[in-house]
């Protein structure tokens, strides 16, 4: 019967969390959560400076797993280009995540929200969820989904230095 039951939740879960979300302007909320790597980061501290995309997540999940790849792809590519990818692991424990990380060579940051402070306050109903916010902290996307990589580099921040450097270019 247990096994009936945590089935059934598990599909429910990953079922739902392939809705999209309507997105909502609203701007980030600032926390602070401990790093795989033992140091802590907050949001506040890439806020303003760089496009900043929150991946909310779970090792058990089967939409998250196939999101990996895809946001490893992400930060090879923009890593240079203002764009911090932050992996937030819901509810689970620091030697699970860190193996889970080292399997799958994740290259951006995660961090380990163990008591769901963080997806409560940013209203986590299903995983992955994904938050993209601009150097204004707006929150520009919200979805079940990532966004896509025309949406990700139409919303690259250009600093001046960068400008200057495309326009002589040109």
């Amino acid at each position: 019967m247990w096994e009936k039951l945590l089935l059934s939740l598990i599909f429910f879960s990953c079922a739902f969390s392939q809705q999209n979300i309507n997105v909502n302007y609203n701007t980030y909320i600032d926390f602070e959560l401990p790093t795989i790597s033992t140091c802590t980061i907050k949001l506040s501290d890439f806020v303003g400076k760089k496009l900043v995309l929150l991946n909310f997540w779970t090792t058990w999940c089967p939409y998250c797993n196939t999101e990996i790849p895809y946001l490893i792809k992400l930060a090879n590519k923009y890593k240079d280009k203002n764009l911090e990818i932050i992996g937030i692991n819901i509810r689970e424990p620091e030697n699970i995540v860190k193996k889970f990380v080292s399997n799958k060579q994740i290259n951006y940051i995660v961090v380990l929200d163990t008591t769901a402070e963080v997806a409560k306050k940013y209203n986590i109903k299903g995983v992955p969820t994904n938050f993209m916010i601009n150097t204004k902290g707006e929150i520009i996307f919200v979805g079940h989904t990532l966004p896509n990589e025309e949406f990700i580099t139409k919303n690259l921040p250009i600093f001046e230095k960068e400008r200057k450097t495309k326009k002589r270019t040109k």
